[in-house]
């Protein structure tokens, strides 16, 4: 291969590469902010918001994101089971960092700490579990008080 051949592969490799990986990164860190209602130092979102309908198959979402403006951070609404949820705040305890949902635990992208998704520590740095809300399910509703 000659040198302006190989010059051009490698631009054009090192071109999509750049783009390819800007787009992973842009799907990969899309969450599901859920509708829901503020009275009384209240959050009320509806059971279904943690369902989601793909080729007419309903899938269950194992959380949900709320975004609060009278909170810095979101809070996540984890389903535990069909009758159990439990809502933690997005800050982390060691540094004050927005903590990221992965899955089923929670990660600190500022310097690694771990959280069960009942928001115990389950890696340092962090020392302090997540600030948790009490959770009620009423109907088909489910209240986080703040």
């Amino acid at each position: 291969m000659n040198r302006k051949k190989f010059l051009k592969v490698c631009s054009l490799t090192c071109i999509g590469g750049t783009g390819l990986s800007a787009l992973m990164q842009g799907c990969a860190s899309s969450n599901y902010f859920a509708q829901h209602s503020v009275e009384h130092n209240r959050i009320t979102i509806s059971k279904s918001e943690f369902e989601m309908v793909k080729k007419d198959q309903i899938i269950k979402r194992s959380f949900v994101l709320v975004k609060n403006n009278q909170l810095e951070f979101p809070i996540c609404i984890y389903r535990l089971n069909e009758t159990e949820f439990t809502a933690l705040y997005l800050k982390c305890t060691h540094q004050g960092c927005e903590v990221q949902p992965q899955g089923n635990f929670l990660v600190c992208p500022c310097h690694g700490s771990e959280y069960s998704n009942q928001g115990k520590v389950i890696n340092p740095p962090a020392e302090h579990d997540l600030t948790k809300y009490r959770v009620s399910v009423v109907g088909e509703s489910i209240v986080v008080q703040l």
